[in-house]
């Protein structure tokens, strides 16, 4: 089965030849630079594409998206069951320790680093 492709032009739906040449290129493709933003390995500030792969390089880190490297398997979780049992009865002084020393995390802001 070959597949079709229509577009609407003065209220009629015409067939588009999806074998057709492209037309020329009227201009190049300018693709603009990224936005600084702070690495996540040493805080400083990355304001250029070849300044972050530069970085990248100078570090031996590699840019990943959602898939892992092959090789490397998440670690299972410990089961959270004792942990939220024992958070329930906990006593009010244990809870105060611990808001305490959330809100001491909180202070320090986050850190990034990789974990290999």
């Amino acid at each position: 089965m070959t597949r079709r492709r229509f577009v609407m032009r003065n209220g009629e739906f015409v067939e588009l030849d999806l074998n057709a040449k492209l037309p020329p290129r009227v201009a190049p493709y300018i693709q603009s630079d990224i936005a600084p933003y702070p690495s996540v390995i040493t805080r400083e500030m990355i304001t250029s594409r070849s300044e972050h792969r530069e970085h990248l390089r100078r570090h031996g880190a590699v840019e990943v998206g959602n898939e892992y490297p092959k090789g490397i398997e998440r670690e299972a979780l410990p089961p959270v069951r004792e942990d939220l049992r024992a958070a329930i009865e906990a006593s009010p002084e244990a809870h105060a320790e611990a808001q305490a020393a959330s809100s001491a995390a909180k202070d320090v802001g986050p850190v990034g680093r990789i974990v290999p």
